[in-house]
């Protein structure tokens, strides 16, 4: 689809084209919708379900709760196609190394490709962030009181695969956290030439060796509630900067589908 194609399939005026785009992997659509619009003026959802539209001062921001590579990189596709400058994704992750707690913010620099959407946009091994975006972070965060922890990353498409080898594996490699977009955020965003940098809080220890399902202590749910507040705020905070060139040869639209693979599923 060409970028007029798109702006009338959105209901856009090319006036209404956001700056950035906010995006957030969680289960809890309906809480984080509320949490995050509530940060934004002159709300509306545009024709395709949870893509959000509103203003932050004098800014055009688009935020979306989108689950898993397949879904984050989909905004990332429209938006920047029409001339989207900046995709900030948020969201939580476990963290794989002594001394990275829950409630601490990590921002990934590289992000290892463990899911199957990156490939489709030329991803491959891995990709990376914006770097004066995770320092512009960094100093956002700090100034807030957080522990902040930054460089390698890993993004996987399995939340209940993650066997104790596996983490272990993560952990050997060096990856501070793993969470379930960012890689393919990266990837999508250097597509289209956009910046990106991902914000994560740190929901749980994954070397601490309980279950996912067991609760956390009222110290570990304040931490992890205050790091989850200041997400949005400081995704609002930073510079939205310029677009950068495309890679060579990428198209704005795909002249034919590309193979598939065994990695992800279908809607």
């Amino acid at each position: 689809m060409t970028r007029d194609e798109w702006l009338g399939a959105l209901g856009l005026g090319a006036d209404e084209v956001p700056t950035r785009v906010v995006l957030e992997g969680s289960w809890w659509q309906r809480e984080r919708n509320a949490q995050r619009l509530a940060l934004l003026d002159d709300v509306r959802e545009l024709a395709f379900p949870e893509l959000h539209l509103g203003r932050h001062g004098d800014e055009v921001v688009l935020y979306s709760c989108a689950y898993g590579a397949p879904r984050a990189v989909e905004p990332v596709h429209v938006f920047g196609q029409i001339g989207t400058r900046l995709v900030v994704q948020i969201g939580s992750c476990g963290a794989l190394q002594a001394g990275v707690a829950t409630g601490d913010i990590v921002l990934p620099e590289t992000a290892t490709i463990g899911e199957g959407a990156s490939q489709y946009y030329g991803g491959v091994g891995a990709s990376t962030a914006t770097s004066s975006l995770v320092d512009a972070a960094e100093d956002a965060f700090v100034r807030r009181g957080f522990r902040v922890h930054r460089g390698l990353h890993v993004t996987t498409s399995a939340l209940l695969a993650q066997p104790p080898e596996l983490v272990r594996a993560w952990h050997d490699a060096g990856h501070l956290a793993v969470d379930m977009e960012t890689s393919a955020v990266f990837s999508a965003a250097a597509w289209f030439g956009m910046q990106a940098v991902s914000l994560l809080f740190v929901w749980d220890e994954l070397l601490a060796g309980r279950s996912w399902l067991d609760p956390f202590p009222v110290e570990e749910k304040a931490a992890q509630e205050r790091a989850n507040a200041a997400l949005m705020e400081v995704a609002l905070e930073l510079p939205a900067g310029r677009r950068d060139a495309a890679p060579t040869g990428a198209p704005a639209q795909l002249a034919s589908a590309p193979p598939r693979d065994g990695n992800e599923g279908c809607r």
